[in-house]
């Protein structure tokens, strides 16, 4: 009998130590960030701010925009809380610097926008003809002016 509860100890001891190991490799180990299915864009008719925001930005810069959309966590840099672009520039909400971020032009270059305009943009804005293009981005400044924190 004392050799059973020995070897029952002995199992007993090696299962704990598996399960405290395994619980310590869990905390160690990096997160990993969350794969994100890409997609092409899907154009759509609207050329409202509101409807080109929740289209084309709301997934990395959420609904309320304040960059917590789904696709965030994927990113490699955090994505900017567009509400707080005011508060950041002493209360001057800058509409054309908003616009050359948008279009990828600007003097500083945002990483996740890519080299000539934001990703998720792409081709939609492309293929349209370039009033219709000017018109969405100028709808589209005027929504981002509108959700800024008071």
């Amino acid at each position: 009998m004392p050799d059973e509860l020995r070897s029952l100890r002995l199992v007993g001891s090696l299962v704990i130590a598996c399960g405290l190991i395994a619980g310590a490799r869990a905390q160690t180990q990096p997160a990993q960030k969350p794969k994100i299915k890409m997609a092409a864009a899907v154009p759509i008719n609207s050329v409202e701010g509101v409807d080109n925001f929740n289209a084309y930005c709301a997934v990395c810069h959420g609904s309320d925009g304040k960059g917590n959309g789904p696709a965030a966590p994927a990113m490699k840099v955090p994505v900017a809380d567009l509400t707080t672009i005011a508060k950041r520039n002493k209360g001057r909400f800058n509409s054309a610097q908003v616009e050359e971020t948008i279009k990828g032009t600007g003097k500083t270059p945002t990483p996740a926008h890519g080299v000539e305009e934001m990703p998720i943009w792409g081709e939609v804005f492309r293929s349209e003809d370039k009033s219709r293009s000017t018109l969405r981005i100028g709808n589209l400044v005027m929504y981002i002016e509108s959700i800024q924190a008071k």
